[in-house]
C-alpha cells in the first residue's frame, strides 16, 4: 500500500471583513496579516498534482483545511481539493475547522456538510466523534480532539472512553493493524513544545492507554513544522507530521508531506517538500527522531 499524509491545508480565501463576527475577525485579521503570504494559490495546484502523479492507494487530511471556519472557505477548498477525493480518502476535522461555534451548530457541521462522504463511518453506540474507513487491507480510525474555544486557545482532548472504545471497536473487527489519524500531536521534539493552551491537554493519558492497542502510526498536523518518531517503549509506532502541506517553507517552519509505503518490514516514509525555485514537490531529507 502507498499512502499520503497531507494536513493544515488552511486554503488561502479572501473573506468580507465585515460580515465576520466575533472571534472570526482577529482570526482573519491575523491570517492576513502573518500568514496570506505564506500559501500562495499555486502551492496548492503543484499540491494536487504532485499527489495525483504518485497514485497512492490512501490519501489522508488531518484536518485545517479552513482558517477561520467561514462557510466559504469550506466551498472554495472543497472545489480545489475535489481532484483527490475519492474512495480511497480518509479526513478529520482540525481546530480551525470547528473554530466557531457556528461551524458546528446544528446536526450537520460545516465540514460534514462538505466532507462526510470522505470521513468514513461512525463507530456505533459511542457518544463521541469514532470513525472508521478501511482502505485495502488497511483499517484507518479518526479522532476529533478540537471544539471551538477563545481565540487564545487552540488546546485538543480525546475522552479516555473513545479511546477504549477505539479497543473495542478493533477487537469486535478482529483488526490486527490500524492507523490512526488525529488533528493534535500526542508527542513533540524536545525544541518544539507546545504550550498549555496549543497542545492536546491529556496527551500522556492517551498515549498509556494506546499501549493496550497501539497503532501503526498515528498521523496528525496542527504544528506547521514535519517530523517522524520512529516507535519507542512509551510510543510503540510512528508518530507523523505533516503540517503545514501547502505553506512555503521557511527558517522556522519545515513544511511539507509525507509520502508512506507499507511493506513487509512495515512502514516506510518519505518526506515531500515544496521547492519555490522550481515551482515543484521533491523529495527531501525526512527530519526523524529515534
Amino acid at each position: 500500500m502507498k499512502l499520503v499524509h497531507i494536513s493544515d491545508l488552511h486554503f488561502p480565501v479572501r473573506l468580507p471583513f465585515f460580515g465576520l463576527k466575533g472571534k472570526m475577525v482577529p482570526g482573519y485579521l491575523n491570517y492576513s496579516l502573518r500568514r496570506r503570504k505564506k500559501y500562495p494559490l499555486e502551492l496548492w495546484q503543484a499540491l494536487i498534482e504532485d499527489i495525483s502523479s504518485r497514485k497512492p492507494d490512501a490519501v489522508i487530511i488531518s484536518g485545517d483545511i479552513t482558517n477561520v471556519s467561514h462557510y466559504r472557505e469550506y466551498h472554495d477548498a472543497f472545489a480545489f481539493l475535489r481532484p483527490l477525493l475519492g474512495e480511497n480518502t480518509f479526513m478529520i476535522p482540525g481546530n480551525h475547522d470547528r473554530y466557531t461555534k457556528r461551524a458546528v451548530a446544528g446536526a450537520e457541521p460545516f465540514y460534514e456538510k462538505f466532507f462526510s462522504r470522505w470521513m468514513g463511518e461512525q463507530v456505533p453506540n459511542t457518544k463521541g466523534y469514532l470513525k472508521w474507513k478501511k482502505i485495502g487491507s488497511m483499517m484507518f480510525i479518526g479522532w476529533d480532539s478540537n471544539q471551538p474555544m477563545s481565540i487564545l486557545n487552540a488546546y485538543g482532548y480525546v475522552s479516555p472512553e473513545i479511546v477504549q472504545n477505539t479497543i473495542e471497536f478493533l477487537d469486535q473487527k478482529k483488526v490486527k493493524e490500524y492507523i490512526l489519524v488525529c488533528h493534535h500531536p500526542i508527542w513533540n521534539p524536545e525544541h518544539q513544545q507546545e504550550s498549555y493552551s496549543h497542545r492536546l491537554r491529556n496527551r500522556d493519558e492517551i498515549a498509556k492507554l494506546l499501549l493496550a492497542r497501539p497503532p501503526l502510526a498515528y498521523l496528525h498536523g496542527h504544528v506547521h513544522s514535519n517530523w517522524i518518531k520512529f516507535p519507542d517503549p512509551t510510543h510503540p509506532y510512528f508518530v507523523v507530521n505533516s503540517a503545514s502541506s501547502t505553506r512555503l517553507p521557511d527558517s522556522h517552519h519545515d513544511s511539507g508531506y509525507h509520502y508512506a509505503e507499507l511493506k513487509s518490514k512495515g512502514l516506510e516514509f518519505h518526506r515531500i517538500v515544496y521547492f519555490p525555485n522550481e515551482s515543484k514537490f521533491q523529495e527531501a531529507k525526512a527530519i526523524s527522531y529515534s
